[in-house]
Parts: structure tokens; C-alpha cells; sequence
């Protein structure tokens, strides 16, 4: 398979290795703070992006999210999520991942990373409707958690979409991303 080629599994491997290290006070905070506070959860929950958003960004090959995540879960292992931080990461890469595999990895508009990470934040805003108690909260606070949870998610994209385009500058994709992506 063309895209595993040593080049493309040791950008993966740098970018995962940078990714697990960015994420350990995120899991140490999220930890500390999911339960209680859910506002101040929503506000960082954006931060799971940024690995996947730069590999997908540079790289621009199929994979690239899921093994950068699953290299950054290895990493995480050492959090209070234990394991489970492999499949939180994993989860992650993957959802990202869909929005290019719907459009055969042909497009790559940061207008995709944005959609795509707006929709598995409306399915994981669902999935942890209970966990956060929402449906206890204040009107105010349920919009503010929404509100939150979005915003943090796009700011973050739009973060490693920056990073992406300077690594590229700097010559980090060249040998890895199709010609057509280094431009």
C-alpha cells in the first residue's frame, strides 16, 4: 500500500508522540473537572482535535487521523483514563476521518474538518446528554454548554488547520502529502 510508507508512519509517529504529549493535563483536567464542572469541559473538549486536524492537514493521506490518535492513546495510557484513553483518541481520529472517507480523500477544504467535526460533537453531545446531566441544567446553561462545546471545537480546528499550513511552509509533508496537497 502506497501510503505506508516509512515517511508517512514517522510523520504519524512524531505528530501522535507531540498529540499524547498535548493531551496529558487535557486528560488530567477533563478528569477533574467532566462531573463538576461541564461547562469548563465543553470549553476545552475542542483540544482532541488538534492531532488529527494537523495530520489529516499535512499529510493528507487515508489513516493518517487513526494512527496519529492511536499513537497519541499509547501515550495517554499513563492518564487517569487508563486504556480506555486509546479508545478516546481513537474515537477521535476515526470521526474525523469519515468526512474525508465519504469524499474518497479527494477533498480537502478546511470547511470539511469544520462539518465533520461539528457533527461528531452533535453525536457525542447526545451520547453524553446524561452523563453531564443536561437535561438538569438551566436553559442558559444548556445552550451555554452547547454553545461551548461547538465553539471549542471550531476554535480548535481552525488552531491545527494553522499549524497544518506552517508545517507544510517549513517542509514537514514533503515526500509524505501528494504533490497537489503541498501547494
Amino acid at each position: 500500500m502506497k501510503s505506508l510508507t516509512t515517511r508517512y508512519l514517522m510523520a504519524c509517529a512524531a505528530i501522535g508522540a507531540a498529540t499524547g504529549v498535548l493531551l496529558i493535563p487535557a486528560f488530567f483536567v477533563s478528569f477533574a473537572i467532566a462531573a463538576t464542572v461541564p461547562l469548563a469541559y465543553a470549553a476545552m473538549a475542542g483540544v482532541w482535535f488538534l492531532g488529527p486536524v494537523v495530520a489529516l492537514a499535512v499529510l493528507r493521506r487515508p489513516g493518517a487521523a487513526v494512527l496519529t490518535m492511536f499513537l497519541a492513546g499509547i501515550i495517554n495510557v499513563a492518564t487517569p483514563a487508563g486504556p480506555s484513553a486509546i479508545l478516546t483518541d481513537l474515537m477521535v481520529g476515526a470521526a474525523l476521518e469519515l468526512g474525508f472517507l465519504v469524499t474518497l480523500y479527494r477533498i480537502w477544504r478546511p470547511w470539511l474538518f469544520f462539518v465533520t467535526g461539528a457533527l461528531f460533537q452533535v453525536y457525542y453531545a447526545i451520547s453524553a446528554y446524561a452523563y453531564f446531566n443536561i437535561g438538569d441544567m438551566t436553559t442558559a446553561a444548556r445552550v451555554s454548554f452547547f454553545v461551548l462545546l461547538f465553539g471549542s471545537t471550531t476554535a480548535f480546528i481552525q488552531i491545527g488547520l494553522v499549524v497544518a499550513r506552517r508545517l507544510i511552509a517549513a517542509g514537514v509533508g514533503r515526500g509524505v502529502a501528494p504533490v497537489s496537497a503541498a501547494r
